[in-house]
């Protein structure tokens, strides 16, 4: 039996993540090759789409929760995540092959390169905090285990990643309560932002200085607390929403979509001159909205071509209640 509200955190993290790079990701021509830039480069009143649309705090989230009820073996989601990494980037570096083949220059073929397998970190990552289940396990066993990962970003940047599993992984167990965390995620991430000299924008910026995300540091883990916070205050309506059609096909396809979305978009890119165009203007944005059907339908184009299916997770024990956040029943459950 799968949990309705998991899957419903789930779909929303693969649709946000999808639309965020496909709607800031532009591949620019110029008679020296292509470049990399973003809209919120030179649109800054876009920047508050960046904290909708980052959302790998959530990813990670509902990835400890699974993580808690899993019982599949290691080696096998190794094997479940490789295949079809390896069929992906198999199949690019035969592209880069052939562009280099017909006289594409060496920055063109790095940025392409470079958009393709920037975000599959998250993989590595993923299956690190997987190898650490004994780890997150005993530290479940305490109230205070989050706070480790969370003082380990002082060193360790990626632990940012572990604080939001640790609490996924907790969510299987207790409540959590939703409201203290979105207050406290605000606004951590507000004077963080405006104080501590961290970036506005919740992503990377071409040419900026400082990113949040490259690495992670305590406004991301802000943010992504903050958005864990906001769903577990309205996990009513989300579970409500896990039930439905669409959320359901997306959750089996999860893996694969991640995987080849963001190939779909440089595919479409480079097979259509007019959208190598610098993104300085909102017709820039509008131009890529009207694009996005078409880079849903590469997509699954990859996905079929991949043959790309999400791991599959073991349903957690039947006696298990689907979790209501402590902001609907105050007293955790032990």
């Amino acid at each position: 039996m799968r949990n309705p509200f998991v899957d419903a955190v789930r779909a929303i993290a693969v649709v946000t993540v999808v639309l965020g790079h496909w709607l800031v990701t532009a591949l620019v021509d110029t008679p020296t090759g292509m470049y990399i830039d973003s809209p919120l480069k030179h649109l800054t009143q876009l920047t508050p789409l960046s904290w909708v649309l980052q959302t790998l705090g959530l990813f990670f989230f509902v990835g400890g929760f699974a993580a808690a009820h899993s019982k599949t073996p290691f080696l096998t989601r190794l094997k479940q995540l490789a295949v079809p990494t390896l069929l992906m980037l198999g199949a690019w570096a035969a592209v880069l092959f052939g562009l280099s083949m017909r006289g594409v220059d060496q920055g063109t073929a790095y940025n392409i390169g470079f958009l393709v397998t920037t975000p599959l970190w998250f993989l590595g990552v993923y299956l690190v905090l997987l190898a650490m289940k004994p780890l997150v396990r005993k530290l479940d066993e305490y109230s205070w285990g989050v706070l480790v990962p969370v003082l380990l970003v002082l060193v360790l940047p990626y632990a940012v990643w572990w604080a939001a599993w640790q609490l996924g992984y907790s969510l299987a167990r207790k409540k959590i309560p939703g409201p203290p965390l979105l207050v406290l995620g605000v606004i951590g991430y507000a004077m963080l932002t405006h104080f501590g000299g961290y970036p506005t924008a919740a992503v990377g910026i071409p040419g900026a200085a400082v990113s949040n995300l490259n690495p992670p540091n305590y406004a991301t883990l802000a943010l992504a607390f903050a958005q864990i916070g906001l769903v577990l205050t309205i996990a009513p309506a989300l579970t409500r929403l896990g039930t439905k059609k669409p959320v359901q096909w997306l959750n089996k396809r999860a893996l694969g979509i991640f995987l080849a979305h963001q190939s779909a978009l440089i595919t479409v890119v480079l097979a259509l001159p007019w959208l190598r165009l610098p993104p300085d203007h909102p017709g820039w944005v509008w131009q890529r909205l009207l694009w996005l059907p078409v880079c849903a339908a590469v997509t699954w184009g990859w996905l079929l071509a991949l043959r790309a299916r999400a791991p599959r997770r073991a349903a957690p024990p039947r006696e298990e209640s689907v979790p209501v956040p402590a902001s609907a029943e105050r007293t955790p459950a032990p």
